[in-house]
């Protein structure tokens, strides 16, 4: 397949208004360095206040870009989430089942990721509000938090867990040692 031109329309809303362009650039810069994509044009707008809002801006940019792949392209689509989306060429597609599967299968990992990360959300949510819950009906901190040693000893475990997983995020077995798994031993019946 060919390489896809296409526009985004990336806008971001927040403030100080000087924040926004600063990190308009440095987003179009950051997607201009990934593998597969290529800037051909961009122009950063000027942020405006938002209406009925105390000290809100928004600001967009509008940036042209080359992408050596389809699966490039959905990257950008689902990391940088655009307000817009446009192809200019191809003016149409020929895709095989291969490059189909491919794709798909690349958008079926990010929604289940996404999917996770909001059902760890929506679960840790709950468990707030039973927490507030029971302070609110005269619980005792300490049943909640515990106390001050048990929340370090809470934190060393946090960071030494944080400390074992990889990249992808998935633990990293115990028995790894130099880059070679140990040989499990068979128990003898």
């Amino acid at each position: 397949m060919s390489s896809i031109t296409a526009k985004f329309i990336l806008e971001i809303l927040g403030r100080p208004a000087e924040h926004l362009t600063s990190s308009l650039n440095e987003l179009v810069d950051k997607m201009g360095s990934e593998k597969g994509i290529k800037i051909i044009s961009k122009e950063v707008h000027k942020p405006k206040a938002v209406e009925k809002t105390d000290n809100l801006w928004t600001a967009f940019a509008d940036i042209e870009m080359e992408f050596e792949t389809l699966q490039h392209f959905f990257n950008a689509v689902m990391m940088y989430m655009p307000a817009h989306v446009e192809i200019v060429e191809p003016e149409s597609f020929r895709i095989n089942a291969f490059e189909m599967n491919e794709l798909a299968n690349f958008l079926v990992a990010r929604l289940h990721n996404y999917d996770a990360v909001a059902k760890k959300l929506m679960g840790e949510q709950e468990i707030l509000i039973s927490k507030l819950e029971y302070l609110r009906k005269g619980g005792k901190m300490e049943d909640v938090f515990g106390t001050p040693e048990q929340q370090a000893e809470r934190q060393r475990q946090s960071q030494n867990q944080a400390a074992q997983q990889n990249p992808a995020g998935q633990q990293v077995p115990k028995e790894k040692k130099k880059g070679k798994f140990k040989k499990s031993k068979k128990k003898k019946k």
